[in-house]
């Protein structure tokens, strides 16, 4: 379609805040008029993370470089729709997505359904293994080429490789869920995988968590440097919140409300999308209201890098990672014999099947089920 320009817009309705995030999108206008059409990119921002630098440029933002490359990714994906023979009205490349565009390529549908989801950097290293592998079997290219036998191919495939049962299953696991995405979509009419099985296996690396002596060490931790005790308050958050580093990055007043007299918090895992709930806990609240709302930031690489002066600092003989902290959390419910259903609401797991295996190592369902013999 000629005569279209294109253009990065944010925060459209003019509703973004340092506590609000807006949509950013592309316009797609016909050159000399009013009329356009708007395009999302699926990318939500604080008014610091965007920058009109190179049209659009991300700042401020954990990810900052990966959230870039996606939105020019859709830049060029709608510029490249807009100046096709296919595309003759605007409503066609506000629809430049849909259905036909993946032309039932598998490989690009999940290349495309990662661009969207936004993911963390192990996400999208993860799922990009599975692309690889895909590219390399070479026997599964559409969607009409996926069949029970083409998966025994696959599987076997990986084998070859992928010695691990939890690697292994995970491969398949991912695999299986975008093909479900694509039979909500009309792409696909079955799951192969509905008959071939695949297990995961018993070999669940055990998590690390603190005891309640080993976190009051750390809560008792005096040091005289403030980016120290920066990330003491953070990893204590965490602890008493089950927080996943990005989440903990990204915690926001108000995902606080009250309810009966408690105030609780609530929101959406970035990584997975599962939504966790949880009651705001004295010790949490108390570092809320020591930074007025606004938790500190810093890199990954950075808060890991200070917890190993913790580590040593506070004499803890365990070491301590960001992950450490939210297996702690859970571990400290389930040690107040707060049901595992709640425990696995409050973290955002997907399954109870993740939080019954912390149940496992504190071996609270032996306990639980055998003390009416005492």
């Amino acid at each position: 379609m000629k005569g279209i320009v294109l253009r990065f817009v944010y925060d459209r309705q003019k509703r973004a805040s340092d506590s609000k995030q807006a949509p950013l999108l592309i316009e797609a206008r016909i050159e000399g008029t009013n009329k356009c059409v708007y395009v999302n990119t699926g990318i939500k921002l604080y008014p610091k993370q965007f920058s009109t630098k190179d049209g659009f440029t991300c700042l401020n933002h954990d990810r900052a470089s990966l959230v870039t490359i996606n939105a020019m990714k859709v830049f060029s994906d709608v510029g490249l729709f807009a100046y096709s023979d296919e595309c003759i009205s605007l409503l066609d490349i506000k629809n430049y997505n849909q259905i036909k565009t993946y032309n039932k390529n598998v490989i690009d549908f999940i290349r495309e359904k990662l661009r969207e989801s936004n993911p963390t950097i192990n996400v999208f290293k993860r799922h990009n293994v599975l692309i690889n592998h895909l590219e390399r079997f070479g026997e599964i290219n559409f969607f009409s080429d996926l069949s029970f036998e083409k998966i025994e191919r696959f599987d076997f495939h990986l084998k070859k490789t992928i010695n691990a049962t939890e690697s292994l299953y995970k491969m398949h696991s991912i695999f299986r869920k975008y093909i479900s995405n694509a039979i909500n979509l009309g792409l696909c009419k079955s799951n192969p995988y509905d008959n071939f099985k695949f297990v995961k296996g018993k070999n669940l690396k055990k998590p690390t968590f603190l005891t309640e002596d080993e976190l009051e060490k750390i809560k008792n931790f005096k040091t005289d440097n403030e980016k120290l005790q920066k990330v003491i308050d953070l990893f204590v958050f965490q602890c008493y919140t089950g927080l996943a580093y990005v989440d903990l990055m990204n915690f926001n007043v108000d995902w606080i409300s009250e309810l009966d007299g408690y105030k609780m918090f609530s929101n959406s895992r970035s990584k997975t999308n599962e939504t966790f709930t949880s009651l705001l806990l004295p010790e949490a609240e108390s570092i809320l209201h020591k930074y007025y709302g606004k938790l500190p930031k810093l890199s990954n690489q950075k808060y890991n890098d200070y917890l190993k002066i913790i580590e040593s600092g506070a004499k803890i003989k365990k070491h301590l990672t960001t992950h450490v902290a939210r297996h702690t959390f859970a571990t400290y419910l389930l040690n107040k014999d707060v049901p595992i259903e709640t425990v696995s609401k409050a973290v955002g797991h997907s399954s109870i099947k993740q939080t019954e295996h912390y149940a496992k190592l504190l071996n609270k369902k032996i306990v639980s089920d055998m003390k009416k013999l005492l």
